[in-house]
């Protein structure tokens, strides 16, 4: 007997039964795959080449407390410190809050030097420089909300109590993200009645060595200050900013969790019912002198081969999703849906783990019940 002939034939037996197994096991390691995904995505987020080089200054005690302005001069007077401009999030609305994006302060003299992988042209850069409610926006907001150059928008205070009026001067182009909205910081201090506060300072370093003393040296000069800092990389500064989500690795890894025991237990549930039908031919086995192991293969292979056809249906399901428009379906907060290898052999493990787990119990019960046993149980 071909034993892999026997475990295909039984897996197409009960046709519907079977389908129904694998796209619940699919669709399950489908949704593993998005959020393992989803969470490299989060918290290993694409930079550009000169991050290295880049760091932020912020409040030790929080991203939400501010700082004097007048901290700008004595940052760029520190050593191998090339650039430094203010940046304060704004979290403006638009029309209403489901139109979220990133809507930042900056400064229009060294925002382009700070962030070069910013692609804008010469004559937006001194509209930008040279009007006072100039803004940028990403191509992709543009597209998204059908804005064009010219365009007057308005942005609704939400933690600020002012709403500010934006002329659109031109958009950046940028493979990474195009969904920001960035304008004046001198214009949103003066509609507030100039606190001269800000959220964070960029600094940029002359070369990648110099970081660790920079480091060292902004939060010494601010130590025992009424404001003091917290000096930290843009990937860390990334971090910190996303954990104020709340622990979004811990939901998302206990709902992949949840949602593979669940499918673990509906293919257990599945090849117990496959094996209760099959007693008249585990007895003949049995009687025709096959070993105990090979029945125990029979039952397992079929669970393991089940388990990877969701694997492929799930993967299927994944590649459907690389391909649909992720940027716009999330408002620009997951750019692209790209698994890496690592999730996917994830997904594979799992998926066998499935099949293994779901035929052992069942297999082995198969196995070593008596000829005389599995008789009686069909009578």
């Amino acid at each position: 007997m071909n034993l892999g002939r026997f475990i295909a034939r039984n897996v197409l037996r009960n046709k519907r039964r079977t389908g129904l197994t694998v796209l619940s096991i699919g669709f399950s390691l489908f949704l593993l795959i998005a959020l393992t995904t989803f969470l490299d995505t989060l918290f290993n987020p694409p930079v550009a080449e000169e991050s290295a080089l880049r760091l932020a200054v912020r409040r030790s005690t929080s991203l939400a407390d501010q700082m004097p302005i007048s901290y700008l001069d004595k940052l760029k007077e520190v050593p191998h410190v090339v650039s430094a401009i203010p940046v304060q999030w704004f979290n403006g609305i638009y029309k209403e809050p489901k139109n979220f994006f990133a809507n930042l302060a900056v400064d229009p003299s060294g925002m382009w030097d700070m962030f070069p992988e910013l692609q804008v042209s010469e004559e937006a850069k001194r509209r930008f420089a040279a009007e006072r409610t100039a803004a940028i926006a990403g191509e992709a907001l543009m597209k998204r909300f059908g804005w064009k150059v010219g365009d007057r928008v308005t942005l609704l205070g939400s933690i600020f109590p002012v709403d500010l009026e934006f002329t659109i001067v031109g958009a950046y182009n940028y493979e990474v993200d195009e969904s920001s909205f960035y304008f004046r910081y001198d214009y949103m201090n003066e509609a507030l009645g100039s606190p001269n506060q800000v959220g964070a300072f960029w600094l940029k370093a002359d070369r990648a060595e110099s970081v660790p003393g920079i480091l060292e040296r902004v939060d010494s000069m601010f130590r025992n200050t009424a404001a003091e800092t917290k000096t930290e990389t843009e990937k860390a500064f990334i971090l910190g900013f996303i954990a104020m989500l709340g622990n979004v690795r811990v939901m998302m890894g206990s709902i992949a969790l949840v949602v593979v025991f669940t499918m673990l237990l509906v293919a257990a549930s599945t090849m117990a019912m496959a094996v209760r039908e099959r007693l008249r031919e585990v007895a003949i086995l049995k009687a025709m002198g096959y070993p105990r192991l090979t029945i125990l293969a029979l039952v397992v292979g079929e669970a393991v081969f089940i388990g990877l056809l969701g694997f492929v249906l799930g993967v299927s399901f994944a590649v459907g999703l690389h391909y649909t428009d992720v940027y716009t379906l999330t408002k620009g907060f997951i750019p692209s849906f790209t698994p890496s290898w690592l999730v996917l052999s994830m997904a594979l493990l799992t998926g066998v783990g499935i099949g293994f787990l779901s035929g052992l119990f069942p297999g082995l019960q198969a196995s070593n019940m008596p000829i005389t046993e599995a008789m009686r149980r069909l009578e």
